[in-house]
């Protein structure tokens, strides 16, 4: 066969067009071939652009945290994740770290173990703060969550990683103390007095004369329950009710 009627054969065409199709599909292939994936942490979102055109990539803001260690507006997290193989144009999607810390449920920690109750702030994004002991027939219960040292109810909002303290219950088996006599002292002597006995406050009942803050800082209890008793001993951590007047009122003008 000659040359010329063998470059026009069917057999050559057919061959040549699967040589040149071969050709196109490995130069696609090179074109397209697998790289590692820049680090776009830490990165604002005007460094991301230029990184991602740099690398014929594209990117999605996917979300945003809130991170107290990290500056507003960078990125925290990215998919896929920096070093993993990839092609051009692919999408990446990122996290920024937010200017305002998102604002989550306060849960219910009370009645629970410590050890639940540790559990459950973690799981709401909640650090815990400060542990205070306090004696209690309830050995390693949660009596009380507080925050900035005031008594959170369950269902308020804080800032994500607020810290939360919380009041843990300490069994004293075997340690017993007695009533102090808290009449005509002010509160926070009382209060002083009370933890150094290992009792607990209970309710605090304000006269409706104190009215303002000065009025509480001017005022004194009168009237306690349970009634001081030095002759008998009580368990620790009795809870001991208060009734406050202002100084200058005489007892009788208490309603009682």
């Amino acid at each position: 066969m000659r040359l010329k009627e063998f470059l026009t054969s069917k057999i050559f065409l057919k061959n040549f067009g699967i040589v040149v199709l071969m050709i196109m599909l490995s130069f696609y292939t090179n074109k397209g071939e697998n790289f590692p994936t820049p680090d776009f942490k830490g990165l604002s979102v005007t460094q991301v652009e230029a990184l991602a055109d740099k690398n014929d990539l594209r990117f999605v803001i996917e979300d945003s945290v809130f991170r107290k260690e990290i500056q507003p507006g960078t990125v925290v997290m990215q998919n896929p994740s920096s070093g993993h193989k990839i092609k051009p144009n692919r999408l990446i999607y990122i996290t920024l770290a937010s200017f305002v810390p998102e604002q989550v449920e306060v849960p219910k920690l009370t009645d629970v173990s410590m050890r639940q109750a540790r559990v459950l702030l973690e799981s709401k994004g909640f650090a815990l703060g400060n542990v205070e002991l306090r004696p209690s027939e309830f050995d390693d219960l949660v009596l009380d969550q507080k925050h900035n040292g005031q008594t959170i109810a369950p269902g308020s909002r804080l800032d994500n990683g607020s810290t939360i303290d919380l009041v843990v219950g300490k069994n004293m088996a075997g340690g017993e103390t007695k009533i102090p006599d808290l009449m005509a002292l002010s509160l926070s002597d009382a209060l002083n007095i009370l933890k150094g006995r290992s009792l607990t406050t209970g309710s605090v009942i304000y006269d409706p004369a104190i009215l303002t803050n000065e009025d509480s800082l001017n005022s004194v209890i009168w009237k306690q329950m349970p009634q001081p008793d030095s002759t008998k001993f009580v368990m620790p951590g009795l809870s001991v009710d208060l009734w406050l007047k202002l100084k200058s009122a005489p007892a009788d003008s208490i309603t009682k």
